[in-house]
């Protein structure tokens, strides 16, 4: 994710990380928790980064240090990358129900 020259990305161990996009020089990394295979979203200011636990970081897209702004949890597994779209959240997750995988698609917000 680029914004305003700088290239913010997850790592798979879970590290977030930003980097100067004509230098490549590491400006900072912090360590956020879990796996990820999804990729992170960038939505104005904030980006989404959600790991295979269903954990979403919500931090600021900015060079001067991480800041994180949220954290919250759905479902038990995710794999699949957010999407954003007229201002609404649609995440694919899935849990155990009664033994069994059942996936699930949410829409998180309003118009």
């Amino acid at each position: 994710l680029v914004r305003d020259g700088h290239l913010y990305s997850t790592l798979d161990a879970g590290v977030a990380m930003c980097w100067k996009c004509d230098t490549g020089e590491k400006v900072w990394e912090q360590r956020i928790g879990g796996v990820f295979s999804a990729s992170p979203v960038i939505v104005g200011e904030h980006i989404y980064a959600t790991n295979e636990s269903g954990q979403t970081f919500v931090f600021k897209a900015t060079p001067a240090a991480f800041e994180l702004v949220a954290e919250n949890q759905l479902g038990e597994d995710v794999y699949s990358t957010p999407t954003i779209c007229g201002g609404r959240i649609y995440m694919r997750v899935a849990q155990q129900v009664n033994g069994q995988r059942q996936e699930t698609l949410f829409c998180l917000g309003s118009k």
